[in-house]
């Protein structure tokens, strides 16, 4: 179905509303309400520009946030993490949980590598065995890592200032169809805006899901583009993404646009960022464009996760 500007800038005010609030009881009616649309409209909406229906969206984010601070360095109990995802008791967490990957939170949390699942509602989805010890699946070849050696152009810590962003979502997910949509859809937004498009390192990419364990039409894809001045499009009811100040792992990517999931990024988050003891801060990847020439297959880009 087609979608307005108005409509995804909609859309996206509810997924930052419900990603700030995993840990409340949200409505689909609450939600269409939060966002001033008829609560058909907002389900159709929602639908159609998350591959996914909003308590779907809802229960799969909760689940991922609770993935990741089941190894966060604070080590809160399990009981205290379900009630911050919005789980009304340990006992529910516990069922959604096994029920969705196929093993349990502790199993998790401990990292046991004599476990392993494909009677997770998530492995049948993707196609996987889930492994709780390593949740990037798949082998890199002796071909693979000798290309890593020419794709890698360094990786280092590095500290960055806030900075806001403009965007517009992918409403394929990952696939490139998607992404290249989103990005026109970006350029008419700016041009609607009255927004210069300059290519001066200002575009960035949002990851916001791992698609190791988000089927690839569900995990959200966001073009960005970033704004000088936040509040002027803040006033106009526009979405903005923040990078927050602080530390981040940047890794510079050079190669093909075919190859920087396999094997860049499963090198980057199965091997790299483990084997140096890097504590990851934020589930968002972001990705800063260099270069991008989609008829070659090429592209070069900075890669950055906030890091402790």
């Amino acid at each position: 179905m087609p979608i307005s500007h108005k409509d995804l800038q909609r859309i996206n005010r509810a997924v930052e509303y419900a990603e700030k609030n995993l840990g409340q009881m949200i409505s689909v009616a609450a939600m269409a309400r939060q966002v001033n649309m008829s609560e058909f409209h907002f389900h159709r909406t929602f639908k159609a520009v998350t591959n996914e229906p909003f308590n779907q969206f809802m229960q799969r984010k909760r689940l991922a946030q609770a993935l990741f601070e089941l190894r966060a360095p604070q080590q809160q109990s399990i009981q205290q993490i379900a009630l911050n995802c919005g789980f009304s008791s340990q006992a529910n967490f516990a069922k959604a949980f096994g029920k969705y990957f196929g093993f349990s939170a502790s199993t998790y949390r401990k990292g046991d590598s004599n476990k392993k699942s494909k009677n997770g509602k998530l492995s049948s989805k993707i196609g996987k065995t889930l492994q709780p010890q390593n949740l990037y699946h798949g082998n890199l070849s002796s071909k693979d890592r000798e290309l890593l050696k020419e794709q890698c152009k360094g990786i280092q810590i590095i500290e960055l200032q806030t900075q806001h962003y403009c965007y517009v979502a992918s409403t394929e997910g990952y696939h490139l169809s998607g992404i290249v949509q989103a990005w026109a859809r970006l350029a008419e937004l700016l041009a609607s805006l009255e927004v210069p498009f300059q290519g001066d390192n200002r575009n960035v990419g949002f990851c916001q899901d791992n698609y190791f364990l988000t089927p690839f039409e569900q995990c959200r894809y966001e073009a960005g583009y970033q704004i000088d001045d936040p509040q002027a499009l803040l006033d106009k009811n526009i979405a903005l993404r923040t990078l927050h100040a602080g530390r981040y792992l940047s890794a510079r990517f050079a190669g093909k646009i075919s190859q920087l999931r396999h094997p860049f990024y499963l090198w980057l988050f199965s091997e790299y960022i483990p084997s140096k003891h890097i504590l990851v801060a934020g589930k968002t990847v972001m990705e800063r464009y260099i270069s991008v020439d989609t008829e070659r297959d090429q592209i070069e880009l900075e890669i950055l996760v906030k890091v402790h």
